[in-house]
């Protein structure tokens, strides 16, 4: 399905950005080059046989939690949202129909899911997190991939915690492992700043400049000295969400304001108050919000941890009879998920956040080979930016682009298929 449509990689990776460690011993990896297309005649070697896709909620609200950031760091004035905080947008729910469209189409072109009662029954299975965002986003996926059919979204009472999503340790942690689990994080937080200081501070400065920081309640108080990356501390604690205190926390708050103003603001002078931006300046706030859950939610020890309940659950819609499932959570869920799985470095083309942007979704597909053996293959399905910002109504010209990912182990064939076999070891191997 998705593998037919390959495209190839806009730039190189950041260096360091999916840092794979090892008994606390790093080892980067560039991006594999890939071709631009599959090959010709590539379906008609593979039948498809399945589908499981892990999604992060498309276009949202901003978060409560950053208002007071909003209001004492900016001297603008932020248009209010006329949704609650933290909920599914109109937009989002617009690209998000787009998206399961698209999915529907592809899955026709193999003849796979074809009337609303291959959907129905034990054939799909769709699960969310409790949120709003998270339970509209599914729903909207389904409005798209299959309008007709009768399809339940299972999920547990809206507002009540999920511990499936929740990306805390284990309580059950032993002394000597989350002390080895604490010396990761802190090689990896050291490396990381190391590879892309520099980067960092430009990417702060640029923030600084379209949001007039200095120029703020805060700054004129004296408040405000500067973003800086060397302040950055995370904790790590036994039952808890992983904490990170310092100047990234703050800049990722107003940043990820930023970006969502910048996809509901179609003017680009308006979105940036008045400041003249390029689309590189945007990917620079975006790369803010890319560094805040890579050095959160990526260093791949205590992602395995934290990651185990989703990709336990991902392992078992890949081994029962179903032959669609969608999962839907969060960022911080994806970049765990992908570093638990030992995914190499990727950045993502025409996307302001290179990582996990809104909508992007883990696709994981079972195929049949002429040959009689079981293949997979893994690639993100993702909106290209400027389409989450301009598409008012699904589009049949707006088509979500696909990123082909490959993990730390696990050999391709020419085709770029993966031993089904392979893929599954790689999950159950993931799991603690």
């Amino acid at each position: 399905m998705f593998i037919s449509r390959w495209i190839r990689s806009f730039g190189s990776c950041k260096k360091s950005a999916g840092l794979m460690i090892s008994a606390l011993a790093l080892s980067l990896a560039l991006v594999p080059d890939f071709p631009a297309e599959a090959r010709v005649g590539l379906h008609q070697n593979y039948e498809l046989q399945k589908v499981v896709i892990f999604s992060r909620h498309n276009l949202r609200s901003p978060m409560a939690t950053d208002s007071e950031k909003r209001k004492n760091l900016t001297p603008h004035q932020w248009q209010d949202s006329q949704i609650p905080p933290g909920y599914l947008s109109n937009r989002g729910g617009l690209v998000e129909t787009m998206m399961g469209e698209s999915v529907k189409d592809e899955l026709t072109r193999e003849n796979f899911m074809m009337s609303p009662k291959d959907w129905e029954g034990k054939t799909s299975y769709f699960y969310a997190d409790s949120d709003q965002r998270t339970i509209a986003t599914a729903r909207y996926f389904v409005a798209g991939a299959a309008p007709e059919a009768n399809i339940r979204v299972h999920h547990k009472m809206e507002g009540t915690k999920d511990p499936a999503f929740d990306t805390k340790l284990p309580d059950t942690l032993d002394r000597n492992t989350l002390s080895s689990i604490r010396k990761g994080e802190d090689l990896w937080v050291r490396s990381f700043l190391s590879a892309n200081k520099e980067e960092m501070n430009r990417d702060f400065r640029e923030l600084e400049r379209i949001l007039d920081i200095y120029s703020s309640p805060d700054a004129k108080k004296g408040g405000f000295k500067g973003f800086v990356p060397e302040d950055l501390q995370i904790t790590m604690k036994s039952g808890e969400k992983p904490k990170m205190k310092g100047s990234l926390k703050t800049a990722h708050s107003l940043a990820d304001s930023l970006l969502i103003r910048y996809y509901e603001t179609e003017d680009d002078r308006e979105a940036a108050f008045g400041h003249t931006t390029t689309f590189e300046d945007w990917k620079k706030i975006g790369r803010i919000k890319d560094d805040f859950g890579i050095l959160l939610y990526g260093e791949p020890q205590a992602a395995r941890y934290m990651a185990m309940p989703l990709v336990r659950m991902m392992e078992r819609e890949m081994k029962n009879s179903r032959k669609f499932s969608f999962i839907c959570g969060h960022d911080s869920n994806m970049t765990a998920i992908l570093s638990a799985l030992g995914t190499y470095p990727y950045e993502l083309p025409k996307s302001l956040e290179g990582r996990v942007p809104f909508g992007v979704k883990l696709v994981i597909e079972k195929w049949r080979g002429t040959d009689g053996i079981l293949y997979g293959s893994a690639c993100l399905l993702y909106p290209a930016s400027r389409d989450i910002r301009h598409i008012t109504v699904p589009r049949e010209d707006v088509t979500p682009l696909r990123y082909p990912l490959t993990f730390h182990g696990i050999s391709q064939n020419e085709d770029g298929m993966m031993k089904w076999a392979d893929l599954e070891k790689l999950f159950h191997q993931a799991i603690l």
